[in-house]
């Protein structure tokens, strides 16, 4: 089964998740084998079946431009940094904002915490034919991402086949586009990912709303165990 295939509309989309799409799952002591913090509490909200990966899973390899800093980011070269990672689109008129004020306030955190140095935040447009160089830095004024910290990754794919291929097969975050042009929006779920030095997922944070002190918390033990 594709995930693509089991994409709903309207509000249902919030809850429709995948069985058995994810390969390389892990579960039980094989996740906790791979994890520095244990087993979230909250495990039970995910359900049996969903797309993205959670706690203990392998992080897919993301390589996409980042069109501010003009490079080729490959997630598999950040070496001992661990990874905060979503994905968004910057024209969004709901989720995406306090998804990402949330984010960027986490950015800010690892820096007051002193592990800035030890964390890069990618942020994965499933938009990219709107979301331009120009856009994104509209966008992180709006949000108040520190673009100037050197930690905060824009990644934009080439098109939308690719946005596809990334964000809702790799990543499992699942989307559909309403409408077309500039009035098009989008239908998506939120997640946002912590992963370890090491490429494996800590926690899958589910919600417009993340917590920024549990993430804060949660990145900043990680970092310590694994520096």
């Amino acid at each position: 089964m594709h995930r693509r295939d089991v994409l709903a509309t309207g509000a249902g989309l919030s809850t429709v998740l995948v069985a058995g799409c994810l390969t390389g799952r892990l579960s039980g002591d094989d996740a906790a084998e791979h994890a520095v913090l244990e087993p979230p509490e909250d495990s039970k909200l995910h359900g049996d079946d969903y797309a993205y990966p959670t706690y203990g899973d392998p992080f897919p390899t993301i390589e996409l431009p980042d069109p501010l800093a003009e490079t080729e980011v490959n997630t598999d070269s950040f070496g001992d940094d661990c990874l905060v990672c979503t994905a968004f689109y910057a024209t969004c008129p709901a989720e995406c904002i306090p998804l990402m004020q949330a984010l960027a306030q986490v950015q800010a955190e690892s820096i007051e915490r002193g592990v800035d140095d030890s964390v890069q935040f990618i942020a994965v447009t499933f938009d990219p034919e709107r979301d331009t160089p120009d856009e994104l830095r509209d966008h992180a004024d709006m949000v108040n991402v520190d673009l100037e910290a050197g930690n905060w990754n824009y990644l934009r794919p080439a098109d939308a086949d690719e946005a596809e291929s990334v964000v809702n097969d790799d990543l499992g975050i699942l989307f559909e586009r309403e409408g077309e042009g500039e009035t098009a929006e989008f239908m998506h779920i939120t997640v946002t990912f912590l992963v370890n030095p090491d490429g494996y997922v800590e926690r899958s944070y589910r919600g417009e709303n993340p917590d920024v002190e549990q993430i804060s918390d949660d990145l900043e033990t990680v970092v310590e165990a694994t520096n």
